[in-house]
Parts: structure tokens; C-alpha cells; sequence
């Protein structure tokens, strides 16, 4: 089983006026026609994006790839998915748009679905946790630990992975490993790696993919995706552009 977790910033590429520039417009045969590309090469069987696109535009690309889908809705602009060759059991969206409240928690995403995995039910947990604020990353941290808690009471096979928009030393990690989840890279991938490197960015380790104590035992690999289109050392010249600015997280898992 190969899990993926991406943050594809819109689908616009990166710089995204050079990206699209080259593409054409968002939804069009081009820009589609690249993206789907993109997901073929990763060749996951569970797709985590972050910061997605619209609900029609993620079903043509699942469509073209044969994949079923979820979107988790955002109350900003920052839908996310999961694509997956495994039955979608159902699906649950954990943000949530108030209009008392400027910033809600998960104000980019947050989500589950429930997979069909050859039988076994397991969750695809999909986070997106605020780029800026620690106070309110903690905030999510424990609703998000509450809903891992609820989860489990359903399966205990679960992955938690996505955008968490920080290092090791927040309060996200200390809980899902009071649970028992392993840090996918930390245990197979040879250590926590650089998730944003790619020229005209800072550098960054932020994007993550927990196992549950049920479906850690079976971690094989892990590793940060860094091939050409992915990343690029630069300069940065016209028409030089990646799919992202943020790397994709691959974990595989021996068949149970």
C-alpha cells in the first residue's frame, strides 16, 4: 500500500504565473492534462492533497485516473481530497465556516475518509493546520486528537498525514505519538526531511504521515519525492517552474 501526502497549492504550479502561463488556464485540457500526468507518475494507492481545487475539476482528474474521490470542503480557499484506488466507505469534514469567528480552527481543512482496504476498514485522516499561528495549531491539535480518538473507536487502522505547517516540536506530534502513531519518515525514511526546497522558497519541514499502532508494524519505506518537476535548484529564469512548492511524502507498507 503506497500513501502519499501532497500540498499542491491550488494546482497552479509553481511560481504560478509561470506555471500557468505554460498551462493555460485552470481546468483546461492542458492544465488537466499535466496535473493528471503528475498523479500518475506518484502512482499512489492513497492520495492526500492539501489545498486542492474545486469538487468538479478533482472528479474529472480522479475520472481520468480511475480513482474515487472525497473532497473535505475549507471555510477559506483551501479545499482537501483523497484519491484512492480502495471503495470510499463514507467521508467527514472537520471544518467548518462561522460567522461569529474570524479564524476558525482547521480554517484550511481538515477531514476523514473511511477506505475499503482488500476488507479492512481503515481511515485516511487529511490535515491542513494554520500556516501562522502556533496558539491555534495547538487549538487544532486537540480537536484533531479527539477526532483521531472518535475514529479509532470505528477502526484502529488509521494514517493521519497532510499539511501540518510545522516541525517535530508542536503539540500535534506529541499527541498522535501519546497514541502510538509512528512518524512515517522518522521510522523508515531515514529521519524527518525537507518538505518545501525547491528555488525562490524558505525551507521547511512540515508536510507528515502518522501510522496508527495497528498499521505501523508494516511501514517498509518512506521518503520525500524529489524528482525533476518536483523541485528545482534554480536560478529562477523565465519559464522555469514545478508542479508545487511543496514535495510529496510516500510511505509504503507491506501487504498484511
Amino acid at each position: 500500500m503506497r500513501i502519499i501526502t501532497y500540498n499542491v497549492l491550488g494546482l497552479q504550479g509553481y511560481p504560478p504565473g509561470e506555471a500557468l502561463e505554460a498551462l493555460g488556464s485552470l481546468g483546461g485540457d492542458a492544465h488537466i492534462d499535466h496535473f493528471a500526468g503528475v498523479f500518475a507518475q506518484l502512482d499512489a494507492d492513497i492520495l492526500a492533497l492539501e489545498e486542492g481545487v474545486t469538487a468538479p475539476m478533482i472528479k474529472t482528474i480522479a475520472r481520468r485516473l480511475g480513482y474515487h474521490a472525497a473532497t473535505f470542503a475549507s471555510p477559506t480557499a483551501y479545499p482537501g481530497h483523497v484519491l484512492t484506488r480502495y471503495p470510499i466507505l463514507e467521508s467527514r469534514t472537520f471544518s467548518h465556516f462561522d460567522p461569529a469567528v474570524e479564524v476558525v480552527p482547521f480554517s484550511r481543512t481538515a477531514g476523514a475518509a473511511l477506505l475499503d482496504v482488500d476488507g479492512k476498514a481503515t481511515w485516511v485522516v487529511v490535515v491542513h493546520l494554520h500556516p501562522g499561528e502556533v496558539e491555534m495549531r495547538a487549538r487544532e491539535a486537540a480537536l484533531l486528537d479527539a477526532r483521531v480518538a472518535e475514529l479509532m473507536g470505528v477502526s484502529d487502522r488509521v494514517v493521519v498525514l497532510g499539511d501540518f505547517n510545522c516541525d517535530l516540536d508542536e503539540r500535534v506530534h506529541r499527541d498522535l505519538q501519546a497514541r502510538g502513531f509512528v512518524n512515517a519518515m522518522e521510522r523508515v525514511g531515514g529521519g524527518v526531511q525537507l518538505t518545501m526546497d525547491t528555488v525562490g522558497i524558505s525551507p521547511w519541514r512540515i508536510d507528515h504521515i502518522y501510522a496508527s499502532p495497528a498499521l505501523a508494524p508494516g511501514l517498509r519505506r518512506a521518503a520525500v519525492e524529489r524528482r525533476a518537476g518536483f523541485r528545482h535548484d534554480g536560478p529562477q529564469v523565465k519559464g522555469l517552474w514545478v508542479h508545487s512548492d511543496h514535495l510529496p511524502v510516500v510511505a509504503e507498507f507491506a501487504g498484511d
